[in-house]
């Protein structure tokens, strides 16, 4: 008998000082896979089995105390955000994990990696960058192996940075395991494809690729399918040029037949529709306590590795069929003198050191 989802608010320090009980927030069908352990500060705790059709709106306004703290965990259902006049005093942490598949041993993966997360370390982590970032003449994106360098303009008045990191404060939303930042062109309900982010030059895609599908289960073998064709790019690199924030062209990284395979997939993906042109995201994954579940898995997105990952994201459910995300652990975020702000660190040098069977003594 495969064991329980445990769930353990008493490790979750986004809950600072807990007031009220802790709640769990799951759908119908998955409601006994989980137990929940060591409540302690909370005054109780229950797990809330949610309908398919039950919203988090309609849960808080009629199923979910006053003063509770939420985890939402609810896979292949669409957790909008609710009002937050209904929200009230109540903090909630949402792990999204509805527009991938997401397995069960997937979750019991991220509930742990979710005890790991610091609040604190991730908002100093994320301070020291925008703090960077403010004082930096030039910033870029480049992947040193590469070769490739791309500009980061962050002048736009209208740039929406969200920050998904630190102690929730009440009336607050979260997504879970936290550990990301994201620049966007506008507000992140909506799209436009002729809002573009500031970014001209060349950016290499090298790492896990992310296929989201909506939350419309027909796409499924058609998302399947896209996730296979990109999931080169986890070994093999491919090169995008990147003008006035919409991909113009893409290369394959090596001459490797995987990244023509994995740069003609992602060129069929852009002639399909121009909506998937635009640079619609650049993130940040800040999480340092976790590593990739090695699958199509939204919940990749904030992994950090040592210092930092930058990712980006291609399109945006509903407005396109899917909405791609590609982390690029190889990358870094550099000032003008090109220090190293986030990412991957400098490439140390490296000496030609030559092994033989003799020596020079005869």
């Amino acid at each position: 008998m495969e064991p329980p989802l445990v769930v353990r608010p008493a490790a979750y320090r986004q809950f600072t000082a807990p007031k009220g009980a802790f709640c769990l927030v799951t759908d119908e069908a998955m409601a006994g896979d989980f137990v929940i352990e060591e409540p302690r500060a909370h005054d109780g705790a229950l797990i809330v089995a949610a309908r398919p059709a039950d919203t988090l709106q309609d849960l808080l306004a009629t199923r979910i105390p006053e003063t509770a703290d939420l985890l939402v965990v609810r896979p292949g259902t669409f957790v909008t955000s609710p009002d937050p006049a209904v929200v009230g005093a109540r903090r909630i942490a949402v792990m999204p994990c509805g527009s991938t598949p997401v397995e069960k041993g997937h979750l019991r993966y991220f509930l742990s990696v979710l005890e790991r997360t610091d609040p604190d370390a991730q908002s100093a982590r994320a301070d020291r960058f925008f703090a960077g970032l403010e004082q930096a003449d030039g910033p870029r994106i480049v992947d040193a192996a590469q070769g490739t360098s791309c500009t980061l303009g962050l002048d736009d008045p209208d740039l929406e940075i969200n920050l998904q990191a630190g102690v929730l404060a009440p009336g607050e939303q979260q997504i879970a395991p936290s550990g990301e930042i994201s620049v966007l062109p506008m507000p992140i309900t909506g799209f436009d494809a002729d809002r573009r982010l500031a970014l001209d030059g060349e950016l290499t895609l090298r790492g896990w690729p992310i296929v989201h599908a909506g939350y419309d289960p027909a796409l499924a073998p058609a998302q399947d399918a896209l996730f296979r064709q990109l999931l080169l790019l986890h070994r093999h690199p491919v090169v995008i040029t990147v003008t006035a924030g919409a991909v113009t062209a893409c290369r394959p990284g090596t001459g490797h037949p995987a990244a023509a395979a994995a740069a003609k997939a992602l060129e069929v993906l852009l002639d399909s529709d121009e909506r998937y042109r635009p640079v619609w995201e650049l993130g940040f994954g800040i999480h340092t306590e976790m590593d990739t579940v090695p699958a199509n898995c939204g919940l990749n997105e904030v992994y950090g590795a040592t210092n930092g990952v930058v990712h980006l994201g291609l399109g945006l459910t509903p407005f396109t069929r899917f909405a791609l995300t590609f982390l690029c652990p190889g990358s870094a975020v550099v000032d003008g003198a090109g220090e190293v702000l986030l990412g991957a660190p400098a490439t140390t040098r490296r000496l030609r050191r030559t092994n033989r069977a003799g020596c020079g003594c005869h």
